[in-house]
C-alpha cells in the first residue's frame, strides 16, 4: 500500500499575534508539543490553518519554518489546495524545493467541477508538482463530492499516496477503502475516527490533536494493537470534546481551546471571529 504515515497527522492551526501577523514563537511551541506527544505527521496550510487568508509570502515562510524546526522527525504535508491550478502548482513546487514530504490538495471549490474534471484536475497537479499527494474530499466546504468511483480513478495515479475523507458518510468511506486498496485512506473527522478505523482507514488527519495529541493517538494505537475495548472506551471518553470542537466553524473552537492552554492567542483572521461563548 502507498502511504506516507499511519496514525495521527495533526492539521495545525496558524497562530497569529496581536498585530494579526503569523506568531512563529507560538507555532514553534505548538510543533514541539506535537512531536513530544508522538504524532506521526504534521499538516500545515490546511483549513484549520486558515490558509485562504494567508498571503503567498506567509505560506512560504510557514513552510520554511515548519520544515526547519521539524527536521525530518515526522513527515510534513503542505496544504496547497485551491481552485486555480497554476497557483496550486506554484506553491507545490516551492514546498517541494524546500523539502516538504508531501502535499495535500482539496477538491476545487467554487468552480464545482464535474467528476471527470476532478480526475483531470488532480492528475494535472500531480504531473506538474511530482510530490506524493493526499487528495482531500470535503464536500461541506467545497460544494462538490468526490464519488468513490471517481476516487478510484484518481488513486490510480502513482503519486496519490493518500485520501483524506471528510464527507462524514461512513458508507462512502468504506466504499473508497474497498475501491482503493493500494492507497491509504485517512479519516478527516475526529468525531467518527473509530468507525473509520473499523472500516479500514489507516489513520486520521486531526483537528483535535492540536490540543489533545496523546489522546487522539491513543485511540488509534489501541485499535491497531487489537485492544478494541480500550480504544472504544477512550474514543467515547473524548467524543464530547471532539464534538465541541465543531460546535462552531473550524478552527474557531480549537483556537479558543489552545488559547486557554497558553499555546497561542485567540486571534483569527476575518471572516472568522473568536469563539462565541453565548451560543
Amino acid at each position: 500500500m502507498k502511504k506516507l504515515f499511519t496514525g495521527v497527522c495533526t492539521a495545525l492551526i496558524t497562530p497569529f499575534n496581536k498585530h494579526n501577523d503569523v506568531d512563529y514563537v507560538a507555532l514553534g511551541r505548538l510543533i514541539k508539543n506535537q512531536i513530544d506527544s508522538g504524532v506521526d505527521a504534521l499538516l500545515i496550510l490546511g483549513t484549520t490553518g486558515e490558509a485562504p487568508t494567508l498571503s503567498l509570502d506567509e505560506k512560504k515562510s510557514i513552510i520554511n519554518f515548519t520544515i526547519e524546526i521539524v527536521a525530518k522527525r515526522v513527515p510534513v504535508v503542505v496544504g496547497i489546495g485551491g481552485n486555480n491550478p497554476s497557483s496550486i502548482i506554484e506553491l507545490g513546487l516551492y514546498a517541494k524545493s524546500v523539502g516538504a514530504d508531501a502535499v495535500m490538495v482539496t477538491a476545487p471549490y467554487y468552480n464545482k467541477a464535474t467528476q471527470d474534471g476532478m480526475v483531470k484536475f488532480f492528475n494535472h497537479i500531480a504531473k506538474n508538482v511530482q510530490l506524493p499527494m493526499i487528495v482531500y474530499n470535503v464536500p461541506g466546504r467545497c460544494s462538490v463530492n468526490i464519488l468513490p468511483e471517481t476516487m478510484e480513478r484518481i488513486a490510480k495515479n502513482k503519486l496519490v499516496y493518500g485520501i483524506k475523507e471528510a464527507s462524514g458518510n461512513i458508507e462512502q468511506i468504506q466504499t473508497i477503502v474497498r475501491l482503493c486498496p493500494n492507497t491509504a485512506v485517512y479519516s478527516g473527522d475526529d468525531t467518527i475516527a473509530l468507525p473509520c478505523y473499523a472500516v479500514g482507514c489507516v489513520g486520521i488527519i486531526s483537528v483535535a490533536s492540536n490540543a489533545r495529541p496523546a489522546a487522539v493517538a491513543s485511540i488509534h494505537k489501541n485499535f491497531i494493537a487489537r485492544k478494541v475495548t480500550t480504544a472504544r472506551r477512550r474514543y467515547f471518553e473524548h467524543l464530547p470534546y471532539f464534538q465541541s470542537l465543531f460546535s462552531q466553524v473550524n478552527p474557531i473552537p480549537i483556537k479558543h481551546e489552545l488559547s486557554k492552554m497558553g499555546i497561542c492567542k485567540n486571534i483569527l483572521r476575518l471572516p472568522l471571529t473568536p469563539f462565541d461563548t453565548n451560543r
